[in-house]
């Protein structure tokens, strides 16, 4: 069975280069994206993704390099794009074999991961084969490309906070006129109001503990940039699968240390146990030189999902009720998405 949303020229390369026989779409996500899980003639597995329309061919072809670098670099964990010609050699392949264009499209086909990801009640171990995977693609792509300089993603963060001083008050006003109901209205209101009574102290704690090292030059390498419970896959109690690689670029390694530990605030663990962890397997696959790297490294880590969690929030509200952005997941899962991100918010206290 062949989806019929997949564009003909699509579905003729596929065919011709891996002999697949089998393209279903999957629940689309956030980004605008689709995957479909393929199967062909001979049993093999892959993941054909859509790319949205905002990311540029260059940019996919530079996240495309440097998978593909991690994957050749022992990190085999990773959804590898592969080719969609039929003539091109896999041990030679570049990022240029890896796209196919098709009707205004960006086109790609992977390696399908096995397994089930995480969630935020996850046990300690999961939390820990996670950040060992992250430790692994860091170790792999640190060669790349590094720099010393201001991590990017400090300065961004600052940027968020100075412009949502303009943007918030906008949106606090709208959620009282915004007509919506059922739970993603519920879930604003109750965004609405934590921001309301928290809003003040927890910006003023994002500029003071971002300020920390917004001036400081730190190792930056390619990193994932939005490495969440979502986008690490477990089968049997090991890693089977690193996959969703849009946010790749340079940058702090804190900034994935974060954005894992911070997917299981809300759950079972605590936060110290949790961090823990994430540190534990990080630190197991991933050298650091000594103890005030690695002193600097939990810090940025730890600001860096205060800041991300209190942003992300205030991000919905505006992207809702000021900028009214349409999302093609369903409002169930948007809303589960925010109430998450209110639970890591008020743990944090």
């Amino acid at each position: 069975m062949i989806d019929s949303d997949i564009p003909p020229a699509v579905v003729r390369a596929v065919v011709k280069s891996r002999g697949i026989v089998d393209i279903k779409k999957r629940d689309a996500g956030l980004s605008g994206g689709m995957v479909a899980h393929c199967r062909s003639a001979d049993g093999q597995e892959y993941a054909l993704k859509r790319w949205p329309n905002s990311i540029p061919l260059n940019r996919i072809e530079s996240i495309h390099r440097v998978v593909i670098h991690a994957w050749n670099q022992g990190c085999t964990t990773v959804a590898r794009p592969l080719s969609v010609h039929p003539l091109t050699n896999e041990i030679r392949l570049s990022s240029s074999d890896t796209v196919l264009s098709a009707a205004g499209e960006n086109w790609e086909l992977a390696q399908w991961r096995p397994g089930v990801a995480a969630t935020t009640d996850a046990g300690l171990d999961a939390i820990r084969l996670g950040g060992e995977l992250i430790g692994q693609f860091h170790q792999a792509t640190a060669a790349l490309e590094s720099h010393c300089q201001r991590a990017p993603i400090i300065q961004e963060r600052l940027r968020v906070l100075a412009s949502h001083q303009q943007h918030l008050p906008a949106a606090m006003q709208w959620i009282q006129q915004s007509g919506r109901d059922g739970n993603l209205a519920a879930s604003l209101r109750d965004a609405a109001s934590l921001i309301h009574w928290k809003w003040d102290e927890a910006q003023d704690k994002i500029h003071r503990s971002l300020l920390q090292d917004s001036d400081n030059s730190v190792t930056t390498q390619y990193v994932l940039r939005d490495v969440h419970a979502q986008h690490i896959l477990f089968s049997s109690g090991r890693v089977t699968g690193l996959i969703d690689f849009d946010a790749v670029r340079i940058d702090t390694p804190a900034s994935d240390l974060a954005r894992w530990a911070g997917s299981f605030l809300s759950g079972q663990h605590s936060a110290g146990d949790i961090w823990e962890a994430t540190f534990e397997g990080y630190r197991s696959t991933c050298e650091l030189t000594g103890s005030g790297d690695e002193q600097q490294l939990v810090r940025m880590a730890k600001n860096l999902c205060f800041a991300g969690t209190w942003l992300s929030l205030a991000n919905w509200l505006v992207w809702l009720l000021v900028e009214r952005r349409d999302f093609e997941a369903p409002p169930g899962i948007l809303a589960e998405r925010i109430y998450n991100l209110i639970r890591v918010a008020t743990a944090h206290d």
